[in-house]
């Protein structure tokens, strides 16, 4: 499990043409990487969907134009969530987004920017 140390909104933008936004997210666990991800408005219950997770490996001395010439950036979508004895990958996931969007005052930050956004 993927333990949030800090998570922050860095930009809003379009995914697949709805208003999307990107969260950085730092890790409370020695060893993992940094994450980029992409959240959607959607009709569930928290109001919200993970889209798209990135993992954000750019080091600020050789990735300074914080671009992926390095690939720093890569698309761990379908494989970042792999299971427990105790948990499924859709458990592992659905639990991530659960805390993601209770850390700090993420989700009502979330409400205004997509406010904002459109």
């Amino acid at each position: 499990m993927y333990y949030i140390k800090d998570a922050k909104i860095r930009r809003m933008l379009k995914y697949d043409g709805a208003p999307c936004a990107e969260v950085g997210v730092l890790p409370g666990a020695a060893g993992d990487s940094a994450l980029l991800v992409y959240i959607v408005e959607d009709n569930r219950e928290d109001g919200y969907e993970i889209v798209r997770i990135l993992t954000n490996d750019a080091d600020t001395a050789t990735d300074w134009y914080d671009n992926n010439l390095h690939d720093a950036f890569v698309d761990v979508t379908s494989s970042a969530f792999t299971g427990s004895p105790v948990m499924s990958p859709e458990e592992e996931r659905d639990k991530f987004q659960r805390e993601l969007l209770i850390f700090g005052d993420l989700k009502k930050q979330l409400g205004r920017r997509f406010q904002e956004y459109t």
